[in-house]
């Protein structure tokens, strides 16, 4: 039986990425995927900058902006409302932005991008890439470092006990092969196997409607009449019509539309449903492709639902798997690839012997309240947009600078958060309306793996990310750094592999400690001086500091240096081992 540190079971989206993260850490990584290839139809049809932050810390940026060069983009122009693309616009949020949502598919994820704003919050822009681009990258970075790829591969047979989890796979050629790992990410999306077989139920509001969706080649420009389009949501022929453009020929696009149940999915349907969304009943046109055999149309179910909690022993779920969501809003694939980015380091720092299992609980803790809310934020933008039963345009939607940068992680693994402030009942989430069950059928209540009263404070909705200024539980700020004339980089290259402790320009008492902490407990830690300039954005006063961990959180700050009958040495060690869920240095 061959022995693996982590299986990822799904090659789409989230599942390329948490091995790309993953291997960033010097995790070996064994991936398998059912379909035999990446997909060709695109899917996602942008990154949003705090996607693209993630992507930049894995070394990914370089190659993605080869690939799409920022700035010239369907996705500044503008999102509309229309009963078809032929008829008069109503212009959707800022005109001059777009919205840049994808289609989705039941197994990847959509993104788009942000408000407009990023320069002042992020080093990185909106790029336009399609998911098939983006995952045609991640292959080709994977197979440069120490991941195994396996396509056309199915899992089965999933066995787990305390020390790790042995599954069954399926190879092309017909051959099977027992591998065991000490952990499996489950990232086969929304209809895969894995969650289903670990029992692990999901909540929420339900299914919206079945969409079909393709890739077209048609010429719309006498529907369009010279208006530029960067998300068209249409009325006919039946609400949950979407087209947008995937390139600057105006010839390619995507097209999704909702669907009776039971309707097939055929695709002469689907040509003459394009033909009445776009307004041209004589249209010509061409549904191209998915990949190497595979049909031109997909159909999936279009809702929102979140898992009950995201691991189950040493399996942990990511993604669609874990959360699903309305491809408006652009928040699926967004929060899929974070998922991956929160559970990288997590079980990089297990694997590597510098943090304790526990620490994985913390994964649930953060990231099954960022799904919860960005579950019901998609779910509000897609009733705005497609202007479906009860929606109020977009009074209810929260900022989207507010969902990138203003989360808040309340954990074990953030010891210097304060308490959250009391809710008001538009921050309480609803009560979830259990899915995947028989009416009257009481969801089974299992505890996550964390047991830490820590792990289960309430999480503050989000905040607005100007106003945060290395808070601990948020995202440290972007701060420009300009270095001997060269084009300015960012305080967030800091941070990817490694603790980080920030210090002021006087903050040596604390960076001593970090310094002595770190080789007490065996953890690489980086310490960095700032000076005046940059303390000040981070919360920081001369002779402060400031922990972040690799995924780029805040997890403590002291603003000011310690106290006079602190002992630093003891703080620092305490933190860090809290965040590492490791006992404190000295305890038995």
């Amino acid at each position: 039986m061959r022995q693996v540190p982590v299986l990822v079971v799904g090659g789409s989206l989230t599942g390329l990425s948490a091995a790309l993260f993953l291997t960033a850490h010097g995790v070996p990584v064994t991936v398998v995927e059912r379909r035999p290839a990446v997909l060709a139809h695109p899917r996602l049809r942008g990154l949003l900058p705090r996607t693209m932050e993630l992507y930049r810390q894995a070394g990914l940026e370089p190659d993605i902006l080869a690939v799409c060069p920022p700035g010239v983009s369907a996705g500044h122009l503008p999102s509309v409302h229309a009963p078809t693309l032929a008829d008069a616009y109503e212009l959707l949020g800022d005109a001059g932005r777009g919205d840049a949502e994808s289609d989705g598919d039941g197994d990847g994820d959509g993104d788009g991008n942000g408000n407009g704003n990023e320069e002042a919050l992020s080093p990185c822009a909106f790029v336009p890439i399609g998911q098939h681009e983006l995952e045609g990258l991640l292959v080709e970075r994977l197979r440069e470092r120490d991941c195994e790829l396996c396509f056309g591969t199915e899992a089965s047979g999933l066995v787990q006990d305390e020390h790790g989890v042995t599954v069954l796979l399926h190879r092309p050629d017909g051959t099977a092969e027992t591998v065991r790992a000490r952990w499996l990410v489950a990232a086969d999306g929304a209809s895969g196997a894995v969650r289903r077989r670990l029992g692990i139920a999901v909540h929420g509001p339900g299914t919206l409607f079945r969409m079909a969706t393709t890739h077209v080649e048609a010429d719309l420009a006498p529907a369009l009449r010279g208006r530029p389009v960067g998300m068209a949501y249409l009325d006919r022929p039946a609400p949950g019509t979407t087209l947008g453009p995937l390139d600057a020929s105006g010839r390619h696009w995507f097209f999704a539309t909702a669907l009776p149940p039971d309707a097939p999915v055929a695709e002469e349907d689907l040509l003459d449903r394009l033909r009445v969304a776009t307004g041209l009943p004589d249209l010509r046109a061409r549904l191209l492709p998915q990949g190497p055999d595979l049909p031109p149309v997909m159909a999936f179910p279009v809702g929102a639902r979140v898992a009950e909690r995201f691991a189950e022993g040493r399996v942990l779920l990511a993604g669609d798997a874990a959360h699903l969501m309305p491809p408006t809003g652009s928040l699926g694939g967004h929060t899929g690839v974070e998922d991956a980015h929160n559970l990288a380091w997590k079980l990089a720092a297990v694997l590597h012997g510098s943090a304790d299992p526990a620490l994985l609980g913390t994964y649930d803790a953060e990231r099954r309240p960022v799904a919860e809310r960005n579950a019901r934020e998609a779910q509000l933008r897609a009733r705005a947009r497609w202007r479906l039963p009860g929606h109020d345009g977009d009074a209810r939607l929260t900022d989207m600078d507010r969902l990138l940068y203003g989360g808040v992680y309340r954990s074990s693994a953030v010891p210097g958060a304060s308490p959250p402030p009391a809710q008001g009942p538009l921050d309480q989430p609803p009560v979830p309306a259990p899915l995947d069950q028989p009416p009257g059928t009481k969801p089974v209540d299992r505890p996550p793996p964390a047991q830490n009263p820590v792990d289960q404070l309430p999480v503050p909705a989000p905040l607005d990310p100007r106003t945060l200024g290395g808070v601990p539980g948020t995202r440290a700020p972007h701060v420009p750094v300009s270095q001997d004339g060269a084009a300015p980089v960012s305080t967030l290259d800091l941070y990817g592999t490694r603790l980080v402790v920030l210090v002021g320009p006087d903050g040596d008492t604390w960076a001593s400690a970090a310094d002595r902490a770190a080789k007490a407990l065996g953890v690489p830690v980086e310490v960095y001086h700032l000076d005046t300039d940059l303390s000040a954005p981070h919360g920081l006063g001369a002779r402060g500091a400031l922990l972040v961990r690799p995924d780029g959180y805040v997890a403590w700050r002291s603003a000011d240096g310690p106290a006079p009958a602190e002992d630093a040495d003891a703080v620092v060690a305490a933190v860090l081992a809290a965040v590492l869920g490791r006992p404190p240095v000295g305890s038995s």
